[in-house]
């Protein structure tokens, strides 16, 4: 049964979930900076290793913890974070990841991704508000950015051979950078992916294709002030079973972050 009051939303909040994750140095300014593998709580995740196809994920160890409502459903109720460093943080609920990319491959490199959850923005499998980005677990060492990344790839509408493209994917990117692909024009969502082809070689280090969902995204433009979303701010939005919750930072400097802050679901 849906939430449909602001008694209902007040009622089914859960304890906070306590955030205090500290970062390493960022690739650069603009560049997402995935905080899975910094430590704190939750703690450090290790590098994803399922393979090439991928694992659909229901939980992973280094999420934000969460827990499936007895009955009902889950929405996002607050959000509050303070960062070191100013910049943007964004909540992703994380579908599925990758390992066994060839970083010196620079032709098609065959994915054939497993079926993703159903937790799209409609809870289906259709894929509709899924993104995908290249996540760094150890830094690679091409010694100039990268124009002509390509992923091959199913949309929301169940149309295949579609393309999107990473216009550039920085040099020497550090553990931790996190790079979306842009959609092709129209799509709005990612079913499934069939390929990738990274163009140019990355050198070395390891990356992973990881398939998303953003819940929520908050800015925070002084350093050490906090900032908040709730039910009303952030629209109200659906947690699907299984969610696996975890955040990526657009920073404005390198500097590594320390972000404080807590996530409070309610359920109804």
């Amino acid at each position: 049964m849906a939430i449909t009051s602001l008694d209902g939303v007040l009622s089914g909040m859960k304890p906070p979930e306590d955030i205090l994750k500290i970062g390493t140095t960022a690739e650069a300014a603009g560049i997402f900076h995935s905080f899975l593998y910094a430590t704190g709580r939750p703690g450090a995740a290790v590098a994803p290793s399922p393979g090439i196809a991928g694992a659909a994920l229901t939980t992973y160890a280094g999420q934000i913890p969460w827990t499936n409502p007895g009955a009902g459903n889950s929405y996002l109720a607050r959000l509050q974070l303070a960062s070191s460093v100013t910049g943007n943080v964004s909540l992703l609920d994380r579908l599925w990841h990758n390992s066994g990319i060839a970083v010196t491959t620079t032709t098609a490199q065959t994915i054939n991704s497993v079926a993703f959850p159903a937790r799209d923005m409609n809870g289906s499998t259709n894929g509709d508000g899924v993104l995908v980005g290249i996540e760094v677990s150890t830094a690679t060492t091409n010694g100039s950015a990268v124009t002509n990344t390509t992923m091959s790839y199913t949309n929301q509408s169940n149309a295949s051979g579609r393309t999107a493209t990473i216009s550039s994917f920085p040099a020497t990117s550090v553990a931790g950078t996190f790079v979306p692909f842009q959609l092709a024009a129209g799509d709005t969502g990612i079913r499934s992916i069939q390929t990738i082809t990274l163009g140019t070689s990355y050198g070395g280090g390891a990356i992973h294709l990881v398939a998303y969902r953003t819940l929520a995204r908050l800015e925070l433009p002084i350093a050490n002030v906090g900032n908040a979303i709730d039910a009303i701010t952030g629209g109200f939005v659906r947690c699907y079973d299984n969610t696996v919750p975890f955040l990526i930072f657009l920073p404005t400097t390198t500097t590594a972050a320390t972000l404080h802050g807590h996530l409070i679901i309610t359920q109804g």
